[in-house]
């Protein structure tokens, strides 16, 4: 799922990218955090690119959110696009949104 990762940029890329909009609201949390400076997506590829602030996001608090983001990326690589692994993966980005909040 990551592809690339240095401090300050990751890129990911799974097929569940090429899903509009569970990445318009992936991208709308995203974009609630003023440590994100730039998202880029390619839904062909299926490729996102996200710029951050480094100092903005220390590892005390990206710690506590692993074992969400491992979960996330299992339940990505089983998406088949039917409505039950939509709702799944719906779910968990308004488990995301609190997380955020």
């Amino acid at each position: 799922m990551i592809t690339s990762f240095f401090p300050g940029r990751v890129r990911l890329r799974a097929p569940i990218f090429k899903e509009t909009d569970l990445v318009e609201k992936a991208l709308s949390i995203l974009k609630t955090s003023d440590a994100v400076k730039n998202v880029e997506t390619n839904p062909v590829t299926g490729s996102v690119l996200i710029e951050y602030n480094p100092a903005k996001v220390p590892m005390e608090k990206l710690l506590p959110m692993q074992d969400f983001f491992t979960n996330l990326a299992k339940e990505a690589q089983r998406f088949d696009g039917k409505a039950d692994s939509r709702k799944k993966i719906s779910d968990m980005l308004c488990e995301l949104e609190n997380i955020f909040a």
